[in-house]
């Protein structure tokens, strides 16, 4: 972790920890204090953060969101490196950006309509699913222990997206792959070769997606610095990085 001018390379600052000049201070001269908190993907911001037209665009977007509060712990969002969210609620948000880019990604490749069909979850011991049979306004069976993050996410969603379908868009579609770094989406690259021309088109596909892969990386740098106990930082960043989420859809696309 560094205290340097604001990174412009997105490694460089994969987790902002956002301290006071307080914390920082007895960072300062408490023993290994700031030793422990140093790592090459991790960026210190103190707070106030002084913003100006100069500033970074990154830095300008992140103060904008308003999450540089004190004591709180943000991680990049894996799509787009100059968004952020508060680790305690990034597995959920950026489970839900991924549903968002998939469904995205599908109308470029001429969908007619994509389906969620079930969401399931898993924290920690504790699994289950909802089972939605299509229906548009998300009411469906729910199986196993009900966790709180699969809830909001299952209230966030959209089950049923329609457009009017049409021929591939393929260009756009690997643009979006490229643009969110979703290329290593087995299941979507898949999708954009059998759009490609051809004499026997695909009509349709169910498919088992992961919105929680991705963001697995960005998390494992926050879940990995040894904070000191007398920062004051948010209670709840460390049970949700230590705790992991996995979400993953099961979903059928119409052409």
């Amino acid at each position: 972790m560094n205290q340097t001018a604001f990174p412009e390379h997105p490694a460089r600052r994969r987790a902002v920890y956002v301290l006071s000049n307080t914390d920082l201070e007895r960072c300062a001269y408490e023993p290994g204090a700031m030793r422990s908190l140093t790592d090459d993907e991790a960026y210190i911001v103190e707070f106030p953060v002084p913003i100006d037209d100069h500033s970074p665009i990154a830095l300008r977007q992140l103060a904008n969101t308003g999450l540089m509060r004190p004591g709180k712990v943000l991680a990049q969002s894996p799509f787009d490196p100059d968004l952020y969210e508060d680790a305690a609620e990034a597995q959920q948000k950026f489970a839900l950006a991924k549903h968002m880019y998939f469904s995205t990604f599908c109308m470029h490749l001429g969908a007619r309509e994509v389906v969620v069909d079930q969401l399931d979850y898993r924290k920690g011991s504790t699994s289950g699913s909802y089972k939605f049979g299509g229906e548009r306004n998300g009411i469906g069976g729910q199986v196993g222990v009900k966790v709180g993050e699969a809830e909001s996410l299952r209230t966030q969603m959209s089950l049923r997206d329609s457009f009017t379908g049409g021929p591939p868009d393929l260009d756009s579609a690997a643009a979006l792959l490229m643009r969110t770094g979703l290329t290593s989406d087995a299941n979507m690259r898949s999708l954009l070769e059998l759009r490609r021309d051809g004499a026997n088109k695909l009509l349709e596909r169910t498919l088992s997606i992961s919105l929680s892969s991705e963001v697995r990386s960005n998390l494992s740098v926050v879940a990995r610095i040894k904070v000191p106990t007398f920062l004051k930082l948010s209670a709840e960043y460390g049970k949700a990085v230590k705790e992991e989420l996995e979400f993953r859809l099961t979903v059928t696309v119409r052409f």
